[in-house]
């Protein structure tokens, strides 16, 4: 044979050759691909998730309104007095308020079993992110009798049998919404250093101190438990943002020495109440979306974000937007 039939077959067998290797590399990208694939949908299909149940806006609406004419537990008429005092912006550094923004709230509101229930987990908490929270026994018991206080109101009931007829996975039976309710709310999670250092609940009810300024803190009675002891934690209210009346309010403060630009909360509500609205928005209305309500004839809405830690789902934040001033909110509130 010819050196040149030689040279051909060696090109030809040569060419197979890199088509055989290119083959080869293919095959093993396509496995690789596929163990990535698998990997995380294993991963995703272990982590928590909250069933995706469709609710109507009006049907969000119109329980939060329940939620608002059946709250007991609020503070109404002259049980709660507030002075707004100047306004203040948020890029605004003056202090537009010399007084508290809570003249009066009556001594009889915390004596009202779910606020006494909320007032005892106030000194359970480290506000400074990083530091490791973790409950002792006593703390424990506190945060079940808080849940059971709350789960019992009318407008607990009220929010179970919302799920329920929503055939809501989460109250297949009373122990699992508790459940729930306990892992959503106060399940422990990290916000910084990788420890386990806050929580649904700390974060919205009670506030943290993260990054140089104030997060959370989205409860009026939390507001005026600090306010009513502003020489303890520093606190000053430093004016309003926007007010509505007696019904909710964003405002403008400081807490050992650092700023909240601006914090929204409802006034007057009871904790079941805020609890309640908020988990109803968390549930149904996560994200970018908002959750529109209304109280009291006035617009809001609730913004609420989840974490993922540890393939368990928590609250990460929820608050509440103030909306538009309009008729139906004057007519409301006028009397305050």
């Amino acid at each position: 044979m010819s050196s040149s039939y030689h040279n051909k077959i060696f090109f030809v067998n040569k060419r197979y050759l890199s088509l055989f290797k290119y083959i080869i590399l293919a095959i093993m990208l396509k496995i690789l691909l596929s163990i990535i694939f698998f990997g995380i949908f294993f991963l995703s299909s272990r982590q928590e998730s909250i069933p995706n149940i469709p609710v109507e806006d009006y049907e969000i609406v119109d329980l939060v309104k329940k939620f608002y004419d059946s709250d007991v537990n609020a503070a109404t008429g002259s049980n709660i007095i507030l002075n707004y005092q100047g306004h203040n912006t948020i890029q605004g550094i003056n202090d537009a308020a010399p007084s508290p923004l809570f003249t009066k709230v009556d001594t009889s509101i915390r004596r009202k079993p779910t606020f006494k229930a909320y007032i005892a987990l106030m000194d359970n908490y480290n506000e400074n992110v990083g530091v490791r929270d973790t409950p002792n026994s006593k703390e424990k018991g506190e945060i079940d009798k808080f849940l059971n206080s709350v789960i019992n109101t009318t407008i607990g009931k009220e929010f179970y049998n919302f799920l329920k007829s929503k055939n809501h996975p989460f109250v297949s039976s009373e122990r699992t919404y508790f459940n729930w309710l306990k892992q959503l709310w106060f399940g422990t999670y990290s916000r910084a250093k990788g420890v386990p250092d806050s929580s649904g609940f700390e974060h919205v009810f009670m506030g943290e101190i993260k990054n140089g300024e104030i997060s959370g803190l989205h409860n009026w009675y939390r507001f005026h438990y600090l306010e009513s002891q502003w020489q303890k934690e520093n606190f000053d209210y430093k004016g309003f943002i926007i007010k509505r009346f007696k019904v909710m309010a964003s405002v403008k403060f400081s807490w050992k020495g650092y700023y909240k630009k601006g914090g929204s909360f409802f006034v007057g509500t009871s904790p079941e109440h805020d609890f309640f609205v908020y988990t109803l928005c968390f549930l149904f209305r996560r994200g970018s979306r908002g959750c529109s309500i209304e109280i009291n004839g006035c617009p809001a809405s609730i913004t609420a974000h989840e974490i993922h830690q540890n393939d368990k789902v928590y609250i990460g934040s929820l608050f509440p937007n103030v909306g538009p001033m309009n008729e139906k909110c004057r007519r409301y509130n006028s009397g305050f």
